[in-house]
């Protein structure tokens, strides 16, 4: 598999970051997960912005390598022969010059990739647990930073729990979010989802599901919304790039998950269409 390290197209085995590249050493890096389907990237404008605004909040410079992405992603599809996988495009500030707070460094990019690989039986199970015991990047506008040492432990004691995915619950007793995936829950025919000023990260696939879920009449709310208040809910999912739309459970929750299979199916088929546009 060839990866593109900054400039150059390697094996992944002999792939290289230099050890003062300022992602390396701080974490300061942002990266996007972009769903490839059968050759074609997914939203992979919707994906750019979202990396351009994390830019603009870190004052990271280097702008111009975004428009480089679509042509050196095509490059990625073609030289591997990949049909459908999960491409992660990395920005990091680059090698530092300097003391790390006033780095005159160039900015870094790298692409590489894996399989889609989403759970074929559902519900999953998912367990609540306080943000606060975490080290979560949390504020807003949110950003898709490298720094992910919270989330990745939040993602261990889950699994260790026997749960396929946190959703952790802020100091207020608010949800917010899963480690790497976002949460919806449904409610007498509304789709409701934490809101963005939670510090929650405005996934790609989140934004399209509330587009799927108006083309089927549901009335979609960004809201806060308690733990307590996640008993009474008729259905709940996760959503990602990687699993889409996926129902989950939690001990004494039950449902039909009517409505989250049919925005799973739906966006299914629009993954399958090759399209990106919901119409």
């Amino acid at each position: 598999m060839l990866i593109y390290s900054n400039g150059i197209w390697v094996e992944a085995e002999h792939a290289v970051v230099p050890f003062n590249d300022l992602g390396f050493l701080y974490g300061d890096s942002l990266f996007e997960t972009v769903r490839v389907n059968h050759g074609k990237p997914f939203r992979l404008e919707k994906h750019l912005e979202r990396m351009q605004s994390g830019m603009d909040t870190i004052h990271m410079a280097g702008g111009t390598l975004l428009a480089e992405i679509p042509e050196i992603l095509e490059s990625y599809i073609s030289k591997n022969q990949v049909d459908s996988v999960l491409a992660r495009i990395i920005i990091t500030r680059g090698i530092s010059k300097g003391s790390p707070w006033k780095s005159e460094s160039t900015p870094a990019m790298y692409v590489s990739s894996r399989p889609i690989a989403a759970p074929e039986q559902w519900p999953v199970k998912v367990i609540f647990l306080e943000e606060k015991k975490y080290p979560i990047l949390r504020f807003h506008p949110a950003i898709k930073s490298g720094n992910y040492l919270g989330n990745m432990l939040a993602k261990k004691d889950a699994e260790e729990a026997g749960a396929f995915e946190p959703v952790f619950v802020n100091r207020d007793g608010y949800v917010t979010e899963c480690a790497i995936r976002n949460v919806f829950f449904i409610k007498d025919n509304i789709l409701l989802t934490p809101s963005l000023e939670l510090g929650v990260l405005p996934g790609v696939i989140r934004d399209t599901i509330m587009e799927l879920a108006e083309k089927r009449q549901l009335k979609v709310q960004e809201s806060l919304i308690k733990k307590d208040d996640v008993e009474a809910m008729d259905e709940a999912f996760i959503s990602s790039t990687g699993v889409g739309v996926l129902p989950v459970t939690w001990e004494g929750f039950q449902s039909n998950y009517t409505h989250s299979q049919i925005l799973r199916e739906d966006l299914h088929k629009l993954f399958e269409s090759g399209e990106s546009n919901v119409t």
